[in-house]
């Protein structure tokens, strides 16, 4: 039996290929996507250190093109090449390992199309209260290609919540197109849990991974319009009822806010008493003339106190 012969049976028995005097092919080559990306990775085959690796691919209607060429890695992202991947393609890898001037076989991946079977991580999910409710924000995943929305235009939204310690007892929203929504059906003052995820409605089951679970507490039930109306009306009637009796009754109002208290008897005695210290009565004892002032005419006054005639005075001529 040739040479030739025994490598093929060894092949198909062993379950892998054995290529007399060539390098090991890589193993366990796998094409992934996830958010819109595009990655070959595989397993290093046993053989030399210091392999180096060469990656390519291909959409279904084009030949093979080089994307990662002579690298060390054990992976290769085919979606780092500007606008070498299309959203809605199917793509297929393959690689192969070099030492030196030596070359194994090339290995090829399985195919993916990229927009049906891209793994889609979760949204982002923020949560705001407001009184007896409950506001969800969600934010999309970033592709790298193009946005969620570009490419899955009918994509809805998974919304579960459930009241915290509660899980068993959850309730859902589905197929929601906007990406903020009110849980308007809580109880206040209870803390509630929000996870959220999204529906492609490509395919059935295609999902992406659920978001983490957060939570917030409600306050208490938001008033109706009519109770502050009823609440301003009562406080303006109370304060017009405070001014009417504060001007009818002002005076016993004042009478009571600053009453006129009496001294007490031997008080009053000792400040009407006279005193007796000397200086006072010296002060008491000391003559003054009374004075009167009264207008009268002049003539009366020359009559009652004449004036010295003056001298006359020389005049010369």
């Amino acid at each position: 039996m040739s040479a030739a012969v025994c490598v093929f049976i060894l092949s198909a028995v062993c379950g892998h290929t054995v290529v007399s005097g060539g390098l090991s092919r890589p193993t366990k080559v796998r094409l992934t996507s996830q958010d819109m990306n595009l990655v070959l990775s595989w397993d290093s085959p046993a053989g030399p250190a210091g392999l180096l690796y060469t990656a390519e691919y291909k959409c279904s209607v084009n030949s093979y093109k080089a994307s990662c060429v002579n690298i060390s890695t054990l992976e290769c992202d085919f979606t780092r090449i500007p606008q070498g991947i299309y959203q809605f393609g199917k793509y297929t890898g393959r690689v192969r390992a070099q030492s030196g001037t030596e070359t194994s076989a090339w290995v090829e991946s399985n195919s993916i199309t990229l927009d049906r079977e891209t793994f889609i991580t979760s949204p982002n999910v923020s949560l705001l209260s407001n009184a007896a409710a409950i506001e969800v924000i969600i934010e999309d995943p970033v592709f790298r290609i193009s946005s969620l929305r570009a490419i899955f235009s009918s994509a809805t939204y998974n919304i579960t919540y459930w009241q915290d310690g509660q899980r068993q007892k959850t309730k859902n929203m589905s197929n929601i197109l906007q990406n903020r929504v009110v849980l308007s059906d809580l109880e206040p003052w209870t803390r509630y849990c929000v996870q959220v995820q999204i529906s492609t409605r490509r395919r059935p089951n295609h999902l992406s991974q659920p978001s983490t679970a957060v939570c917030e507490s409600t306050t208490i039930d938001e008033e109706a319009p009519w109770v502050a109306a009823v609440v301003t009306f009562v406080v303006t009637a109370m304060a017009v009822a405070l001014v009417v009796i504060a001007v009818v009754y002002r005076k016993h109002i004042s009478r009571f806010l600053c009453p006129k208290d009496e001294l007490p008897q031997h008080f009053n005695e000792d400040l009407t008493k006279r005193p007796n210290s000397s200086w006072y009565i010296a002060i008491a004892e000391e003559i003054f003339h009374q004075m009167s002032i009264i207008p009268a005419d002049s003539s009366v006054l020359e009559a009652e106190h004449p004036l010295e005639a003056e001298p006359p005075h020389n005049t010369q001529t």
